[in-house]
């Protein structure tokens, strides 16, 4: 079995986190970027594995399953990232997003500013308790910015003196 650890530079939840900025970046240069929506959620999903690493210790399983389960915006991550990835979430725990689309505003993206007029935008239709919580719909932008507010709150890391 291989045993090489982390990717190039990426080795801690830190270095995850710091993606997780970078995605977002790209999904506030262009709020169509489809490339930088995959790669932001897959992401996201991935920090509490990165976070809780090792699933054959039961705390660490059992910790994923509760936040996966009992926080709306990792539940609606979870099942983003493993509609992309796989094309389709089977798995009966994904029940919070009914849908994604292309949503056409009233005014030109090129001509005004995407986050203060109605422009063209990717939107993720939400369903059940999750839909309660954030919206019916929510567009890539709000809903990413909210997920990395909160791993910037919950992930915990090490004081950087």
């Amino acid at each position: 079995m291989s045993q090489f650890e982390g990717f190039f530079e990426l080795r801690t939840p830190a270095d995850l986190l710091e993606k997780l900025r970078h995605d977002f970046s790209r999904i506030r240069q262009n709020c169509l970027d489809s490339y930088a929506a995959f790669d932001f959620f897959v992401t996201a999903e991935h920090l509490l594995d990165w976070k809780y690493p090792d699933d054959e210790e039961p705390a660490n399983r059992e910790m994923k399953k509760h936040l996966r389960g009992d926080e709306p915006l990792l539940r609606v991550t979870s099942h983003l990232a493993n509609g992309a990835k796989h094309f389709k979430a089977t798995a009966a725990r994904h029940k919070s997003v009914g849908g994604t689309h292309n949503h056409t505003g009233d005014f030109v993206l090129d001509d005004f500013d995407p986050f203060d007029f109605d422009t063209d935008s990717l939107v993720v239709e939400l369903t059940g308790d999750d839909a309660i919580v954030l919206g019916p719909e929510i567009t890539v932008h709000d809903l990413a910015g909210r997920v990395l507010a909160y791993w910037e709150t919950n992930l915990e890391l090490p004081d950087q003196a």
